[in-house]
């Protein structure tokens, strides 16, 4: 409302510019000063329009940001409220005793687990012992297979010592095949 009177008076005081400049043309010079003086008063009826104007904005500013502040102390007090709920419903108690029951689940599971993993009939009655014993004594042979045999020893004699010259060459074979052999 306050724009479209601003218009309104725009328009009149273009209106009595136009009426004081015809006034100077046909020379009467008061009718053109009180032209002029109409287009002053406007000129400030208009500048207290602006003003309005102004202060209705800053008011509509004012209520926005009243209305944010409300609605921030709103959501503060449902936070606060639903908190207050919440450790209203749930107390130290109530905790400790989920946190008890919790744990005697997780016991019986334990029991129910261990219970399932115990042998029954035929495999119930073997001695761990002695099967790890027997496991022990295939490893050794294992092993004692995977070995070579030591060479035997025998007197320095001129034929043998022929023989010791060729001897690094087949213990150095005899050295390549055992590689071979544990790198399968």
């Amino acid at each position: 409302m306050l724009e479209k009177k601003e218009c309104f008076l725009q328009k009149k005081v273009a209106a009595e510019v136009e009426r004081a400049k015809d006034y100077t043309k046909a020379k009467n010079k008061s009718a053109a000063i009180q032209c002029l003086k109409k287009k002053k008063l406007y000129e400030t009826q208009i500048e207290q329009l602006a003003n309005f104007q102004l202060r209705v904005h800053d008011q509509m500013i004012m209520l926005e940001s009243a209305k944010a502040t409300t609605d921030t102390v709103d959501a503060l007090r449902s936070g606060s409220s639903a908190v207050k709920a919440i450790h209203q419903s749930v107390s130290i108690d109530d905790i400790e005793n989920a946190i008890e029951e919790a744990n005697e689940h997780t016991e019986n599971m334990r029991q129910i687990q261990e219970a399932l993993a115990t042998p029954i009939g035929a495999s119930a009655d073997f001695d761990e012992d002695e099967l790890e014993a027997e496991l022990e004594d295939l490893e050794e042979e294992e092993l004692d297979n995977e070995l070579p045999e030591p060479p035997q020893r025998t007197s320095m004699e001129p034929s043998a010592r022929a023989t010791t010259s060729s001897q690094p060459a087949n213990d150095l074979a005899e050295l390549t095949k055992l590689q071979a052999e544990m790198a399968l």
